[in-house]
């Protein structure tokens, strides 16, 4: 079923006491974010939006859509077939697929012993993986929901695991000093992506699937080679450590977000710094390129998002309005507009060449874990603290 929309108010202000720091892993009494953000202590108050809308190109704040089911925290949501079906994970212990236009729940993926942290569906979206903090990532047939194996081995949470091109292999990242490659069909560990000296953040896949980029608490990350595990570069040049990286649409460049409030841009096959964006005030929470690999967009603990030119590193345009950290940013399919997810509990729609704050999503009751957009960029799907994810009509 569907649950009821209330008109609930879905900004909130930090009180004093209210700290957020980057970790690797979900600790005792903390609660994991995207990117490892864990918030300690403090309590949090409803107040007002400080940041003008534009009444005349304004989106809804509240959501067409509410998919529940879930008895605990919604950690992701995403999208599948074309925008029509949706997944879901859990820390109730489970993923969901659910109908995006009825909000009907059509399998529920069982078997893990712990907060199910990731899900990601094949490329031809037969399969579904899920990471769990219980060091399992699981693979299922779509479906009927049939585990088909379990990748084994970890020693901690499987916070990432991404399905490679031909769907045949998985990556996973733990916050070991390791990511793992396995056979999607028989959970048999076929690759190790070793090298850093401290607890790994995320690990991708290049476009072309033969690269491994991996980032690491070791201030570095590592350009691997898929097939034989061979480190290819070191990117060193951060002063802290590095939080995501990913790679540019034609696979030439890579960009990487760090603590120390910055955000590069590297040639893949020299490991060449092209550009240093310093424009944040704090940490850089994820970085990553447009379609055309023109512009970056960033999102920082300063309460902002950044565009800038990936040629002169020049930053264009802010996106401001949040209260706290922005832990996630993105472009829209066609580019022209900006979706910002923050520790404030909003999430918010911009125009992109004017930096005009567009809409404000309302209607959740707890902390916003993440939100994209959907293929057609007509929708957003957000992810939440309140067991319950959330579909948002935006307009073209």
């Amino acid at each position: 079923g569907v649950a009821s929309i209330s008109r609930s108010p879905f900004l909130h202000l930090a009180k004093p006491g209210l700290s957020v720091q980057p970790w690797a892993a979900i600790m005792p009494g903390g609660r994991a974010f995207p990117g490892g953000l864990m918030h300690t202590g403090g309590s949090i108050a409803d107040t007002a939006s400080s940041a003008p809308v534009d009444e005349a190109e304004s989106v809804s704040g509240f959501p067409s859509m509410v998919f529940a089911g879930h008895t605990k925290a919604v950690s992701r949501a995403v999208f599948i077939a074309g925008g029509s079906k949706i997944l879901t994970s859990s820390h109730d212990g489970t993923a969901k697929l659910y109908d995006a236009t009825t909000g009907n729940c059509e399998q529920t993926y069982h078997g893990h012993r712990g907060a199910v942290t990731w899900v990601a569906a094949s490329p031809d979206e037969s399969k579904v993986v899920t990471g769990c903090a219980d060091r399992v990532a699981r693979v299922f047939d779509t479906a009927s929901g049939k585990c088909l194996c379990a990748l084994e081995g970890h020693a901690f949470q499987v916070s990432m695991a991404r399905f490679s091109l031909d769907g045949a292999q998985v990556l996973t990242t733990t916050a070991e000093r390791m990511a793992r490659l396995f056979d999607a069909q028989t959970g048999v560990l076929v690759q190790s992506f070793k090298g850093h000296i401290a607890a790994l953040y995320s690990a991708t896949f290049s476009p072309d699937g033969k690269k491994v980029l991996t980032t690491s608490h070791d201030k570095t990350a590592k350009i691997f080679d898929t097939q034989t595990g061979e480190c290819l570069t070191t990117l060193t040049g951060h002063k802290a450590h590095i939080y995501m990286g990913s790679f540019s649409p034609d696979g030439s460049l890579v960009i990487t977000a760090s603590a120390d409030m910055s955000a590069m841009i590297w040639e893949v096959n020299t490991g060449f710094c092209r550009a240093i964006l310093t424009e944040c005030q704090e940490a850089v929470y994820s970085a990553s390129f447009s379609s055309g690999a023109t512009k970056v967009l960033t999102a920082s603990a300063d309460g902002m998002a950044r565009m800038y030119d990936v040629q002169t590193g020049y930053c264009d345009r802010k996106f401001e309005g949040h209260l706290l950290a922005v832990h996630d940013a993105q472009f829209s399919p066609n580019g022209r507009r900006v979706l910002t997810a923050s520790d404030d509990r909003s999430v918010r729609v911009f125009d992109t060449e004017s930096g005009q704050c567009l809409g404000v999503f309302e209607g959740h009751g707890d902390h916003v874990y993440g939100a994209t957009f959907s293929p057609d960029g007509q929708c957003v799907l957000t992810a939440s603290e309140d067991s319950t994810a959330k579909l948002f009509v935006v307009g073209s």
